[in-house]
């Protein structure tokens, strides 16, 4: 029988706040779960090390691995930030044992990686729950697409995989090899969460995205029937009594939403569900709000980027501040909370437009907002344009983090130190304003919600 360990790095030393519970969530690595589900079901052994959750050190991922025996591959899920992470990790692997890394960054930069990082032996690039069983059966690896690898002094790209089109026909995520407990998020209402992948693949072209890299521009989905029996084994299973939906477009389709508030109904499910990952601004109405809301969704994240339409419009977000304000009013007329995603250092910006959406985010009336600094990421449309305009400034991989760092230099955006200046100043302007802050106080109703108020506010401060 062919093993394997699967690692999700740890990235607590990479965010800056990760080791604050009220900063950085923990989520599962959904990928990992999907490669080992589909291993077990075709009869290899696999195990998960989940060094993230578990906060491992290097020493400690080692003894793990040479704790498994008779292993024959190591695979490693590594975003752009991680990718760095992830070659560390392959040092530290015994040469008889092949490495195998996917993940957004090496399915962006396949020849690239496998140039910089030598201890990489296997790039799997896009959706890799079938590439990864491939290689596992011994396949010829020139038959194999979706894969690069080296022979001899050359870097061998196969062609890319067909993307899965039936997602119902995946099994679910192999939940009972991570360790479940040790998952958080912010602001959650119940200490018991379960997380929850219902589709794959984007239509829109927003220029910063890099999702379709590895998922494609063709919005598939599970349907609701499937999306249910998952949430009915983790209740039943591990007693979780809310779900956070990790989906870019959640709400792309909103007959399918409906049937999903319906099956909860007509089982009479009892959870707590909400959208964090951030959903279409035009793909929500009111009826479609009402209905989420009476089946226990209580908070939506809001990919609203910018506070300027001529910003939005670059970016091709396909959104305007109207839509916004809007969406953002049903919201609270249903008793939904709200969240603004924000964005510094989109195309075109300068300081006006940047203060624009500080200024936008403090006239709605949002429960949060998060205020990142744009990454253009490898092979996005704005990677391209910074390339071939401005300038990326030579960083390592770690830094490409949109928290607190700046990787680019671009026409009026050519001075990071201002550009964090900016972000700090959103937060101190959004957070602070006393009304604000008046409102939060007034929603305490347990013990819970003044921690999270509380843990909430010192991470802001400390930002």
């Amino acid at each position: 029988m062919v093993r394997i360990l699967l690692i999700q790095p740890n990235y607590r030393n990479i965010y800056r706040y990760a080791n604050s519970k009220a900063a950085t969530p923990i989520f599962p690595p959904m990928g990992l779960a999907y490669m080992a589900s589909i291993l077990k079901q075709n009869n290899m052994d696999v195990k998960i090390i989940e060094a993230n959750a578990s906060n491992l050190n290097y020493t400690q991922i080692k003894e793990a691995i040479e704790a498994e025996k008779d292993l024959e591959y190591i695979g490693i899920t590594a975003s752009t930030v991680l990718i760095e992470e992830a070659n560390e990790i392959a040092k530290l692997c015994p040469p008889n044992i092949k490495v195998i890394v996917g993940g957004i960054h090496i399915s962006s930069l396949p020849k690239e990686t496998l140039e910089e990082f030598p201890d990489i032996d296997i790039a799997v690039i896009g959706e890799g729950e079938f590439t990864i069983l491939e290689i596992l059966k011994n396949i010829d690896f020139k038959k194999i697409n979706g894969i690069a690898y080296r022979k001899g002094n050359k870097t061998i790209i196969n062609p890319p995989r067909e993307l899965i089109q039936d997602l119902d026909s995946i099994p679910f995520p192999a939940f009972e090899s991570l360790p479940i407990e040790k998952y958080r998020s912010l602001t959650t209402k119940n200490k018991n969460i379960g997380y929850i992948l219902t589709s794959r693949g984007c239509p829109y072209q927003c220029i910063f995205c890099a999702d379709h890299i590895i998922h494609g521009k063709k919005f598939r989905y599970r349907s609701p029937e499937n999306i249910i029996k998952e949430i009915e084994l983790l209740m039943d299973k591990y007693d979780i009594k809310e779900f956070e939906i990790l989906d870019d477009n959640f709400t792309l389709l909103k007959e399918r939403v409906h049937k999903f508030c319906n099956l909860i109904t007509e089982k009479r499910l009892k959870f707590l569900w909400r959208c964090t990952n951030g959903v279409r601004i035009d793909k929500l109405d009111y009826d479609l709000l009402k209905r989420m809301k009476e089946t226990g969704c209580y908070m939506l994240s809001l990919g609203i980027e910018s506070g300027n339409n001529e910003i939005l419009k670059n970016i091709k977000k396909g959104i305007t501040k109207e839509q916004v304000v809007e969406i953002v009013k049903l919201c609270n007329k249903v008793g939904i909370e709200t969240r603004g995603l924000f964005m510094f250092g989109n195309l075109g910006e300068d300081e006006k437009t940047m203060q624009d959406t500080i200024e936008f985010a403090k006239e709605l009336k949002l429960d949060a907002a998060t205020f990142h600094i744009t990454i253009p990421f490898p092979k996005t449309e704005y990677w391209e344009i910074i390339k071939k305009e401005g300038e990326m400034l030579p960083k390592k991989w770690v830094d490409y983090v949109a928290y607190d760092n700046v990787v680019f230099r671009h026409k009026a955006i050519n001075d990071p130190e201002k550009l964090i200046k900016i972000q700090k100043r959103a937060y101190k302007e959004f957070y602070l304003r006393p009304g604000y802050l008046f409102n939060q106080i007034k929603k305490i109703k347990r013990l819970r919600d003044f921690s999270i108020l509380y843990k909430g506010a010192k991470t802001v401060l400390k930002f």
